[in-house]
């Protein structure tokens, strides 16, 4: 999911990329945001590309 939210999809295109719901989406995305310690997608999508998770 990080992968995808990365690569500028939004919610809903994860969402029919993955085959789940927004509402699936939102609830990883927000574990994904806990797990890096950030508050929203651009924090999350900057600390994925300065700290090697996603290359």
């Amino acid at each position: 999911m990080l992968a995808l939210m990365v690569t500028g999809l939004s919610n809903r295109g994860i969402a029919t990329r993955l085959v789940v719901s927004d509402e699936t989406v939102k609830s990883h995305l927000r574990s994904i945001y806990r797990k890096l310690g950030v508050g929203d997608r651009t924090a999350a999508v900057a600390t994925a590309l300065r700290e090697g998770i996603y290359r």
